[in-house]
This record gives structure tokens, sequence and C-alpha cells, in this order.
């Protein structure tokens, strides 16, 4: 078993596996980040302690399932700006795009089964893993309970006997978890139903386009009003996407967006060749001392303090 605690999110970020994804933070209660990683054979569990809520963006490895399971009642969670609530689950099937938001400090676990270890259970799963969707499964209280119990009993023995992952004993739980997973990917998919009122560009369109231009971008700042006209909707579609998807508005999102680029270049940048009001320049930021004010309540110190820091 792998546990470490991080005072630095990009740390832990670097340190979550199963997805090729960007994380950001927000609303740091407790600044760590916990992660705990435990292999049965191929099967990998992951136990996520955050003190913030967070953004991950991505797309999920395209060889497996991950099976992901919020732990937190007094958080929400959103999958794909679906609401997962506790005893829900979020499924990303190979290769698919997704997004997970929580706005406050929460828990979560999470397997990831390779899609053969499904075909050895004799189910049917080429027609799945070709549909590459992200998609929340509801109700299943009893599959919850036991999914989230293997988990703890993995990860509280794997702390206290290192030699459990290679025992009988481990092969016995990762049989008795790889029945759960596939129960849980084998529900039925629920339809989906438009809200009236939705736009008639889905959310996820909208999103992607957004993301799109963003990602085109790179450093350079964009504004809401622009960022609208990018993806050829108005500002009001693309707060009310926002919201759903994300959990927040797109200025915060753009805030956030700026704070973690200037954060990850200041980490990157030697102090000689560069000084922080040329960078946040570089960055589009005009108001230096709101921002420093905004950048120290997300990261706990001055973009300055983030420059001359000594790294390991």
């Amino acid at each position: 078993m792998q546990s470490k605690t991080f005072t630095d999110f990009d740390a832990f970020a670097d340190s979550v596996r199963d997805v090729d994804a960007e994380m950001m933070f927000q609303n740091a209660k407790f600044r760590s980040w916990t992660i705990s990683h435990v292999d049965l054979s191929d099967i990998h569990v992951q136990l996520g302690r955050l003190g913030s809520g967070n953004i991950v963006e991505g797309q999920s490895w395209s060889h497996g399932f991950l099976i992901y399971l919020p732990l937190s009642g007094n958080c929400e969670y959103l999958g794909n700006g679906t609401v997962v609530q506790k005893g829900s689950f979020l499924i990303l099937e190979p290769g698919c795009d997704f997004c997970v938001a929580t706005g406050s400090e929460h828990d979560w676990c999470s397997i990831f089964v390779p899609s053969h270890r499904f075909a050895d259970t004799g189910e049917e799963r080429s027609s799945r893993t070709a549909i590459r969707r992200c998609r929340v499964s509801h109700g299943n209280h009893r599959a919850a309970s036991q999914f989230g119990h293997l988990v703890n009993q993995i990860m509280t023995t794997a702390a206290k006997h290192p030699k459990f992952e290679n025992s009988p004993a481990a092969t016995h739980v990762e049989a008795d978890l790889l029945n759960v997973a596939s129960a849980i990917v084998g529900q039925p998919v629920e339809n989906q139903h438009h809200q009236e009122g939705r736009p008639l560009i889905p959310r996820h369109e909208v999103v992607r386009r957004c993301k799109q231009s963003l990602e085109e971008l790179d450093a350079q700042p964009i504004r809401v009003d622009e960022l609208a006209a990018a993806a050829d909707v108005s500002q009001w579609t693309l707060r009310r996407a926002f919201k759903e998807y994300y959990g927040i508005s797109p200025v915060r999102y753009l805030q956030l967006r700026q704070l973690h680029q200037v954060h990850r270049k200041l980490k990157a940048t030697d102090p000689e060749e560069t000084n922080v009001t040329d960078l946040l320049f570089a960055h589009g930021v005009s108001e230096l001392g709101r921002f420093a004010s905004r950048y120290r309540g997300m990261f706990g110190e001055l973009p300055s303090e983030t420059l001359r820091a000594k790294r390991p």
C-alpha cells in the first residue's frame, strides 16, 4: 500500500492514477490532500481525502473501467453535470471524456478494472467499451455499501500488513470486488431526459466548445463574453451550462484557471530570469493587488513567495 499526504495540490494531482486529467482545487478548508493506493493484481484501488473542492477534467484510460464512489454526504459531486449522490456511482467507460466537480472538502474512492476482467466473468462488454460514456448509476445502495465496505477493508488491511497485496487473502477480496464491479457496470443505463427550457445546444457541447477555445488560447486571458461568443451561445446559456456542469459560474471557472496557471508557472520559473509583475502581465492580470489577495487566499502565500520558494 502507498499512502501520502500532500500540502502541494499539484503534487497530489500528479499522484492520482487511472485517468489523464487536469485538476484545479477551490474553497480549501484544509491545505492537505491525501491519496492511498492498493494494487490487487491488475485492479487498482484508490482512496482520496481532500481538504478542498476540486475540478477534474480529462479522459479515462482506454483499456478499462473506472468506478468512482462519493463518500461525503455534505458535499455535492457533479459528474459531467449530473449530481452523483452518496450511494451512487460515477462510471467512466474506456476512453471517455469526463469532468468531476466538487465545491468543498470531501472523500472519495475508486477502482480501475481492465476491460478483459469483465470478459472473464462472462459479461458482454465489447459494445459498452465502444460507446465511451461517463455515466451515473443511481439507487444501487446495496452495491454502494458493499463497494465501500470492501474498499475500506482493503485499505485498512493493506495499511497494517505490508504483505497483504500479494497474499491469497488479497485474491479472495479481489474476487469479491470484481463481482460488485461487474454488477455496477452491468446496470441498465437510464434514459436522460432534457429538462424544460434546456438550450438548443446541449450542455456538454457548450462546455466542449469552451474547453477547445481555452486549450487554443493556453495562457492568454479571455473574458466571459468572448468565451460565450467562441461557443456561439448567449452569456445566459453559458452561465447555465457552467453552473450545471461545474457547479460554478464561468467567471469563477476562469478565475480558478488563471490562478492555477500562474501558480504552476511561478513554481517552474527561475526567479533570476523574470519577476512577478511581468509574469502576471503575461497572463492578463492588470489588477495586481486584487489578484495577489485572491492568490494568497487560494494558495496561502503571495505570488512573490511562490516564485522565491526553494524547490527540492
